[in-house]
């Protein structure tokens, strides 16, 4: 008596039952991260509304106004220090 056709039978449908929880697996996993696409993109698109409301209209510099540069008191001078020959 032989086991080959028992261990063939078994084989395929061990394969099977790992291919049909393979699909259900990865149906799960798509839907899974079409959710979390779909929040991400939700989200930005909130974020970018909230930021432009935020944001005054862009007002453009007129030539003659100066760039705003960074006020304060300048750091004293550097000392200059005093060489000496040693040769």
């Amino acid at each position: 008596m032989s086991l080959q056709p028992f261990l063939k039978q078994r084989m395929v449908t061990a394969r099977k039952i790992d291919k049909d929880r393979h699909e259900r697996t990865s149906a799960a996993a798509r839907a899974l991260m079409e959710a979390e696409r779909l929040t991400r993109q939700a989200k930005t698109a909130r974020l970018r509304e909230q930021r432009l409301a935020a944001t005054p209209a862009t007002k453009t510099p007129s030539p003659a106004e100066p760039p705003p540069r960074a006020t304060g008191p300048k750091p004293p001078p550097m000392k200059k220090r005093k060489m000496t020959d040693i040769s």
